[in-house]
């Protein structure tokens, strides 16, 4: 059964992109940095998607992994110039700028002292954890981000399996400012069931506060480009406060 049949049958569904947002806050479409966009073509075909579906901005936020991506700011930074100024030649009306998706790990916990982070909207930190495992310094390290000034924002919390169907800790978590980032993938339930129904629990219970795609690639785009939803979870999106138009 594909994704779209994990949706009622019996109830309308309307595309997704009707929500009407314009800025995406969680994307890999730095060319060669990661795990995303592999070249400049790559990049520039997914930015163009992008434009076509009404994003107005795109925070781009590459890994940072140690052992993995070790990217740096310059190095990003560089990085999206060169992007910004192909994007200006082929005249694509969108606006670019970088942020970073962290993993949390002890370089990370190092560096939160002691470099600049890459953050957008007045210090928010997008960070991930281990899909299989919950760290063990959660809570600390998410008290060091606040003390040093940031204002942590974890990336698609309904994919961490350890997580599921504890919405009270999820609400805990909410309450000491930490903000949540759901995936579109997951809303339509493109990765798993599971994973769907912990994201429709984080929206049943106002927990969404910013909606990205997790750009990688073409079929990312593929699918983002064709989602729909039932339109009781569109209304409910609708309603929600969901911040990503406020990042432009």
């Amino acid at each position: 059964m594909g994704f779209f049949g994990l949706f009622s049958k019996k109830e309308d569904l309307v595309p997704l992109r009707e929500l009407g947002l314009v800025c995406d806050m969680h994307s890999h479409l730095i060319p060669g940095v990661d795990d995303g966009a592999k070249t400049v073509d790559d990049s520039i075909n997914l930015i163009k998607g992008m434009a076509g579906l009404g994003y107005k901005k795109l925070i781009i936020t590459p890994h940072f992994m140690t052992g993995f991506y070790n990217n740096t700011p310059d190095g990003v930074g560089n990085s999206l110039k060169q992007l910004k100024a192909e994007v200006e030649r082929q005249n694509i009306d969108i606006e670019l700028d970088v942020a970073a998706e962290y993993y949390i790990d002890y370089d990370f916990m190092r560096d939160l002292s002691t470099k600049p982070m890459l953050t957008f909207d007045n210090k928010k930190l997008l960070f991930e954890c281990s899909f299989t495992n919950q760290h063990r310094n959660f809570d600390e390290t998410v008290f060091e981000m606040q003390i040093n000034g940031y204002k942590p924002v974890l990336a698609h919390p309904e994919r961490y399996t350890y997580w599921h169907g504890a919405t009270s800790l999820m609400n805990e978590f909410h309450d000491r400012g930490i903000q949540f980032q759901l995936n579109i993938l997951s809303i339509i339930g493109a990765y798993s069931a599971s994973v769907k129904k912990a994201a429709l629990t984080l929206i049943d219970n106002g927990l969404c506060d910013f909606i990205g795609t997790d750009l990688h690639n073409k079929n990312h785009l593929a699918i983002i480009e064709n989602a729909m939803i039932p339109a009781s979870l569109f209304e409910k999106l609708k309603s929600s406060n969901i911040l990503n138009n406020s990042l432009l």
